[in-house]
């Protein structure tokens, strides 16, 4: 084509029109059978939508750790979350402020405040106290990672009750 642009643009290119094409593909179908059982709109975002739009992270992350490349792992997970909590976050709600919505309860509570935000922060605590003291990352944080999260999914189609309006 353009005898100037090496193929590995090309490339690129392509591999980042297919990644975000599968990932709205992905988000849209598993959108699609959880409202059709009727699972409410947060336990979709805080779970299968979130799947969806984390898995190019997740695959890079793995595939450059294997490869030996476990600086850009850290920095694609670390990049990644700091773009979605300040850069997304803060436009959406500089665009349309809004209260944090009161759509389902954990022990009487809104469950953004006893179980969302808490879990957020421990993950976070288990992901850098560790590695600030040892330099390292162990198997032990992911297994802890891994577990924390089945524990969240079960404690949030098991236990939280949502808010019929």
């Amino acid at each position: 084509m353009l005898d100037f642009i090496p193929d590995y643009v090309y490339l690129f290119v392509f591999g980042l029109i297919l990644l975000i094409k599968g990932g709205d593909w992905f988000v849209d179908g598993a959108q699609s059978i959880a409202k059709k059982f009727k699972v409410p709109e947060l336990l979709i975002g805080a779970t299968v939508v979130s799947i969806g739009t984390t898995l190019p992270e997740v695959m890079t992350s793995a595939t450059s750790a294997m490869t030996g490349h476990g600086a850009l792992s850290l920095g694609n997970i670390i990049g990644a979350n700091i773009f979605n909590l300040v850069l997304v976050s803060g436009v959406a709600i500089t665009l349309s402020p809004f209260t944090v919505p009161l759509t389902s309860e954990l022990l009487g509570q809104n469950v953004s405040f006893v179980l969302d935000i808490p879990v957020m922060l421990a993950v976070m605590l288990i992901m850098t106290i560790p590695a600030i003291v040892k330099n390292k990352l162990s198997r032990w944080q992911g297994i802890a990672l891994l577990s924390i999260y089945v524990l969240f999914l079960l404690t949030q189609f098991l236990f939280v009750k949502p808010i019929v309006a």
